[in-house]
């Protein structure tokens, strides 16, 4: 007992070894040897259904070879071997009445011929009641011609002993005919047993051949596709810009070596991403302090602190003004954007009134708004109650979203600003929906999740007159994911677009927007 508990202590930790053992050989096989192995299987159950058919067939073949050449031969020799009997009698018979000298000689031939056929049948059959019968039969045939002498003309014999020593020389042969049809008949019906189980047999060999050939196929090929799925997964996190996912897969050794490849270049593309945000920030940063210094240069100038200015003079530095503050727009956003992506942008949230956010957005634009006669149609619910959230930043979403409207709406055109609040059943309004429209030339839908990152701009917006770059809606992005809130945009082309913003009525509260939300939110939308 002793002795059995430790041999199934050791057997299972073994048992177990081995099948891992056996599982990660399996998984290191390389796609070539999966292959060969499977056109090797398949190629070894096709050759043993095509011997066990080529032998059944051979059988068959032999079966009916043999009753054709032997048997049916058999049977025409003890045919001829009646028929010969039966003539001598007649002949024998009519000489003994007629004492004519021609049926003496077809009696003889008669008699030679019987000789011959007992010679034939004793050279084809095997078997002991055949070769029993034949014996029988010759020596019948030798008291019959001893009955019916030629030379005396039958005086010795009675024709009473010939007729019954006729009658059963008959019988005899007669029995012979029935035995060897009865053989041929017996080796036909075996025949045909075999080709019907050679013919059932090779059916389910091929049926369970091409079901283990299917299932051959499936695992191969599902143990290929699967890591692939994977690594095209993967890829395309990486195309998202999700420079830190790892391919881990297990597939044929062709697969891993890829899936290593993958990583190694996600490895070096996510290094080479940090290094960029280090460099755009690094750059940034230096270049502010001279931006600033010329901004305030530019503005004491423009004051008449050193002394008058002619007007040629106002003008260039206006010009040198609004170069410098746009450039200084252009990298402090970049700074901010730096800081988002490496999460250190600090956020103060406060009670905020939508209502007063959108209106001073609004209004910092109206100006712009006017020149170009674009209108602003603003509908804001009163019923959305005060939120929590960083009022600066979202003011920045609001002033980014509004700079796009007016820079891609044509003169004339209209700008729906809408929002109202998104209500839970149990909760009451648990977030703000803003939704701002433009009739500007639309975006691609190839290209509409593609807008949101930092320094893309679509394909149907690259117009002197619409250059920008192309860090707003990757801000915005940011600001609302970091009040735990959804940005998303939809657009058809040449009907203009819509970007929906939603925040949470507590922003740090909520880990992230609930699910009723959701519901609630597609239901506004339909």
């Amino acid at each position: 007992m002793v002795f059995s508990k430790f041999s199934l202590k050791n057997l299972l930790p073994l048992l177990a070894e081995n099948v891992v053992l056996n599982h990660q050989a399996r998984m290191r096989m390389t796609i070539f040897s999966r292959v060969m192995i499977a056109q090797s299987t398949l190629i070894m159950i096709i050759i043993a259904i095509s011997i066990f058919a080529v032998g059944k067939l051979r059988l068959v073949s032999e079966l009916n070879t043999r009753a054709v050449t032997v048997d049916a031969r058999c049977v025409g020799e003890e045919k001829v071997l009646l028929k010969s009997f039966l003539d001598e009698m007649r002949n024998a018979e009519e000489y003994f009445l007629m004492r004519d000298l021609s049926f003496r000689d077809a009696c003889r031939t008669n008699r030679e011929d019987f000789s011959k056929a007992v010679a034939e049948i004793g050279k084809v059959i095997g078997s002991k009641s055949e070769k029993a019968l034949l014996s029988q039969v010759v020596a019948l045939h030798g008291r019959y011609m001893e009955q019916s002498d030629l030379m005396d003309f039958g005086r010795n014999g009675s024709e009473e002993t010939r007729s019954r020593l006729g009658d059963q020389i008959v019988g005899k042969i007669r029995d012979m005919i029935r035995m060897r049809q009865e053989a041929a008949s017996q080796k036909m019906a075996e025949a045909r047993d075999n080709a019907a189980s050679a013919a059932r047999v090779m059916f389910w060999l091929a049926l369970w051949g091409i079901a283990g050939a299917l299932v051959m196929a499936f695992i191969n090929a599902r143990g290929i596709s699967r890591p692939l799925r994977g690594l095209a997964r993967e890829m395309r996190a990486i195309g998202r810009g999700e420079f830190y996912r790892s391919a881990r897969v297990e597939g044929p050794a062709e697969i891993i070596q890829l899936a290593k490849s993958f990583n190694r270049m996600a490895e070096e593309l996510e290094h080479l991403d940090r290094l960029k945000a280090d460099f755009t920030a690094h750059v940034s940063h230096e270049l502010r302090t001279p931006l600033t210094a010329i901004r305030e240069g530019t503005a004491l100038l423009l004051e008449g602190i050193s002394g008058p200015l002619t007007k040629s003079q106002q003008e260039i530095l206006e010009v040198v003004r609004n170069h410098s503050q746009r450039l200084f727009q252009s990298i402090s956003s970049m700074l901010d954007l730096s800081k988002m992506e490496a999460e250190m942008m600090d956020y103060e949230f406060t009670m905020c009134d939508l209502q007063a956010l959108i209106a001073k957005s609004i209004e910092a634009v109206d100006l712009i708004a006017r020149k170009r006669d674009i209108t602003f149609n603003c509908r804001v619910k009163e019923t959305i109650p005060m939120f929590e959230a960083d009022e600066h930043r979202v003011r920045q979403v609001f002033d980014n979203l509004l700079s796009n409207a007016l820079k891609f709406s044509p003169s004339g055109a209209e700008i729906r600003v809408e929002a109202f609040p998104i209500e839970n059943a149990n909760r009451g309004p648990v977030a703000v929906e803003i939704r701002i429209s433009d009739k500007g030339p639309g975006i691609p839908c190839e290209e509409i999740n593609n807008i949101f990152k930092h320094f893309y701009q679509s394909r149907n917006q690259h117009t002197k007159s619409r250059q920008g770059t192309g860090l707003g809606l990757a801000i915005a992005r940011h600001i609302v994911e970091a009040h735990r809130g959804r940005i998303w945009a939809e657009s058809k082309i040449g009907c203009g677009s819509t970007f929906h913003v939603v925040l949470p009525i507590e922003a740090k509260m909520s880990p992230a927007v609930p699910k009723p939300l959701t519901h609630a939110l597609g239901a506004a939308n339909g």
